[in-house]
């Protein structure tokens, strides 16, 4: 597929008119951007949030500004088929991180949703979260919840189900129930 880009981004809660992005994440053709942003209004953070995101000041240190970050997204995302795992999600807090520094660039609202194509072709997966899909799949669950790991794991699921044939369903279906029934350990 030809101008798309895949998203991926980690935030300080769920709301996006209260919460910030911290962690970005963005794969084209072309370009691979990952970036970790300041964030200006750590007294609203769900430390949950920053627990899970594995947020701390030393690892932020030297972080991009947000008005860095909302001018390079723009670009990179300009007249771009998004795609990610729930972008709808991700796409918000951009919007609104856009809005706040004027930027504009053209989105189309349909994106392409990895969670819809799960749903799709893994029905006997146990939840459609990218942590349960890796383990369906056999897939490293190693150091998730960063903004690059999971924007590539995101693509790479995206190019394993798009266009996904019924005997490919049925090997990860097989290959699922077969290393379950050995209770194989997952790596």
């Amino acid at each position: 597929m030809k101008n798309y880009a895949v998203i991926d981004i980690e935030t300080t809660g769920l709301d996006p008119y209260k919460h910030e992005i911290i962690e970005i994440a963005i794969l084209t053709e072309t370009e691979t951007y990952h970036v970790k942003v300041c964030p200006q209004n750590l007294q609203y953070a769900d430390s949950k949030a920053l627990e899970i995101n594995g947020y701390n000041e030393k690892d932020w240190y030297g972080a991009v500004k947000p008005i860095d970050a909302a001018i390079v997204t723009s670009r990179l995302l300009d007249n771009k088929i998004i795609i990610g795992h729930n972008p709808s999600f991700d796409m918000s807090f951009l919007r609104e991180l856009w809005d706040l520094y004027n930027c504009n660039p053209y989105i189309d609202r349909r994106y392409i949703d990895t969670v819809v194509l799960a749903r799709e072709h893994l029905p006997y997966c146990r939840s459609y979260r990218l942590d349960h899909i890796r383990e369906y799949l056999g897939w490293s669950t190693v150091a998730t919840h960063s903004a690059l790991v999971d924007v590539q794991d995101t693509k790479q699921l995206f190019d394993v189900l798009w266009r996904c044939s019924w005997y490919r369903r049925t090997w990860y279906r097989f290959r699922h129930w077969f290393v379950s029934w050995l209770a194989l350990p997952r790596i």
